[in-house]
């Protein structure tokens, strides 16, 4: 019997294969890419990446994991989460949530990756994780902060710096009543918010409240139940936001328009074996007028990790003209669809790429007018954030003093 599930083990999914099963994407990411041996000491890893995406039935085996946890423990499966930054997608990680730095396993800490919530809500592990394990403490977090923006605008740039709310931070109704880090998370959350509120960083644009607000007006929530992001009115609300920042003709030549109710996978159930449908009130932003230069819509990609430029025309509302660079994570690709038509010109990078890149992400800021800095609560809470590094800081100070506007 032993040998005989051995077998099965082993050449289980290469009979699988050969019999036509194939990879697929099952979580909110597409399959990784084979890395290339010039990759260096970062080929073993990303191979390692690689090998796991694409092991014929892992959907199935992740969901038979699950079923089987339910069965006989009464709770999903409990899969560690690794609180950090880092440069890119990998395996379990909601997409534009970067790669992890253990610190868990050094604290002896196992977070869950996914907490079950009530009235079927779930919640990403780190936005506990990362609050309960911070790197620096919130006075210096603020400190960097305001060392990025000095930087930004003594070269006669405009700097505007957003925090997209955990959804543990805007829907905290419905989390477990407890849960690993609970104390430490709520504790440090706290002292975060309340300092964004009473010395706010220079050219900070406050998200909470607005988001808090829409949740008054419409009654319905701003995040999606089984998705760690904000759905489309929490878009709505962000884009607004920034327009209105940016230029108050933007905000004002803007109207929100309901697209009627729909359904949209969730992230955070598929990375428990239980992949379900969030019910969704579609909004889109109606900018008249606004035509896209060289592509077939005004939807943006998601944040990319490599810079990539996108510019409109317009017969009627009208754009942002100053060329605008913007470091954003999954939560602008979750606003992909709004964020498109604001623009004359806007370049967009995911804003972990200076995590390896810190000078070319320096060199990319002196192209542009303004740097628009949108980044989730629970990397920058915790004092992480590739921005705040000390390489990325000293190389945009050095290079955007030598080029000022």
């Amino acid at each position: 019997m032993a040998f005989l599930l051995a077998l099965v083990f082993f050449f289980g999914p290469l009979g699988a294969f050969l019999l036509g099963a194939r990879p697929q994407a099952i979580e909110n990411r597409p399959l990784a890419q084979f890395p290339s041996p010039s990759d260096g000491w970062s080929f073993f890893p990303e191979f390692t990446t690689w090998a796991t995406d694409h092991l014929p039935l892992r959907g199935e085996a992740v969901r038979g994991n699950a079923a089987f946890s339910e069965r006989v423990f009464g709770e999903p499966p409990s899969y560690r989460t690794e609180a950090g930054t880092g440069g890119g997608p990998t395996a379990g990680v909601p997409s534009g949530d970067g790669t992890a730095t253990d610190t868990t396993q050094q604290q002896g800490a196992q977070y869950p990756q996914v907490l079950a919530g009530k009235n079927g809500w779930l919640y990403y592990g780190q936005d506990a994780a990362n609050l309960c394990q911070p790197t620096r403490t919130v006075p210096e977090v603020l400190t960097r902060l305001n060392r990025l923006a000095a930087a930004v605008q003594a070269s006669g740039r405009r700097f505007v710096l957003t925090v997209a709310p955990d959804k543990s931070t805007i829907h905290p109704q419905d989390l477990p009543d407890t849960y690993l880090g609970k104390g430490c998370s709520e504790q440090r959350r706290s002292e975060f918010w309340q300092a964004l509120a009473r010395t706010p960083p220079s050219g900070y644009l406050d998200l909470r409240g607005p988001l808090e607000s829409e949740i008054r007006r419409s009654g319905d929530p701003v995040y999606r139940p089984t998705d760690t992001h904000w759905g489309p009115r929490g878009a709505a609300v962000y884009v607004q936001a920034l327009a209105g920042r940016l230029d108050p003709a933007l905000a004002a030549s803007t109207s929100v328009v309901e697209t009627g109710r729909s359904t949209e996978p969730g992230d955070l159930g598929v990375m428990i074996g239980q992949p379900s449908d969030d019910p969704v009130q579609g909004v889109e932003l109606s900018r008249p007028g606004v035509t896209p230069v060289g592509r077939d819509s005004l939807r943006l990609p998601e944040m990319p990790f490599g810079p990539e430029t996108f510019t409109d025309t317009t017969s009627g509302a009208p754009l942002f003209g100053p060329k605008t660079l913007l470091l954003g994570d999954s939560f602008s690709s979750a606003s992909a669809d709004m964020l498109g038509g604001l623009f004359s010109s806007v370049t967009l990078l995911h804003n972990e790429v200076a995590g390896q890149y810190p000078q070319a992400v320096a060199d990319l800021m002196v192209d542009n007018d303004v740097v628009v800095y949108e980044i989730v609560e629970r990397t920058i809470a915790s004092g992480r954030g590739a921005l705040i590094e000390d390489a990325s800081l000293d190389a945009i100070e050095k290079t955007l003093a030598a080029h000022p506007r």
